[in-house]
């Protein structure tokens, strides 16, 4: 990699590999380089050259501003379907055990209902996909992309405070008094279990934020997939 194109790497660093930004980063690159070819033709050296030309382009902050991407709204929504079917039936697979233990019943029982209507939906605009026209919509990646970590941030503060409130609960008495804490059988180590183990199901939830962003990137439109 050569001087200009660690330049340009450094001015998008931070920035999501859309396709707008892709062109971005090859149209400035293009113009650096050209830059450079015409002050080595006037006689400069080559290293005041690109100093010469990265000097001209120290920011690219207000260029990106202005870029906003699109994607295909119909395959975005198929596949969004799918993904959300799929995680909802991992995490109803997940509660199962958890039933042994009289925990999260009313989470197990619920999941099977949204996968059963997410399915019903995901056939319907499965099939109408053939048939719509081809449609996109704008969106702000560094919008969505500062959404998905929020998100993940709550997330985490959920599972912090049902994790704390588990202690308490269950053990907030013996370390107030300093008793040792005391599990009289299986069955009871696996209600404490489960107890702590239930929360962790709902990471589905800033999965799904994860993948609407991925899957949007993926259908970017006239783009070509980018993980």
């Amino acid at each position: 990699m050569n001087p200009l194109q660690e330049h340009v790497e450094r001015l998008f660093a931070g920035y999501k590999p859309t396709r707008q930004v892709r062109e971005l980063k090859d149209e400035i690159l293009s113009n650096l380089e050209a830059k450079v070819a015409d002050l080595t033709a006037e006689g400069m050296a080559y290293t005041q050259a690109v100093e010469a030309a990265q000097a001209n382009m120290m920011s690219v902050e207000g260029l990106i501003e202005e870029q906003q991407s699109s994607y295909d709204v119909v395959k975005y929504r198929a596949a969004m379907l799918q993904t959300a079917l799929m995680y909802c039936l991992v995490a109803w697979i997940a509660t199962i055990p958890m039933r042994l233990f009289r925990v999260a019943e009313n989470l197990s029982l619920l999941l099977p209902l949204i996968a059963v209507i997410l399915g019903m939906i995901y056939l319907i605009v499965r099939g109408s996909a053939a048939s719509a026209h081809h449609r996109t919509v704008r969106f702000d990646s560094t919008v969505a992309d500062h959404s998905r970590k929020l998100v993940w941030i709550i997330w985490g503060i959920f599972v912090l405070a049902v994790t704390l409130s588990t202690t308490a609960l269950h053990m907030g008495s013996n370390i107030w008094f300093g008793r040792p804490v005391h599990i009289s059988g299986p069955y009871q180590f696996g209600v404490l279990a489960a107890n702590y183990v239930w929360p962790l199901v709902t990471i589905v939830i800033p999965l799904l934020f994860n993948a609407s962003l991925r899957l949007k990137m993926k259908y970017e439109a006239g783009g070509s997939h980018v993980d």
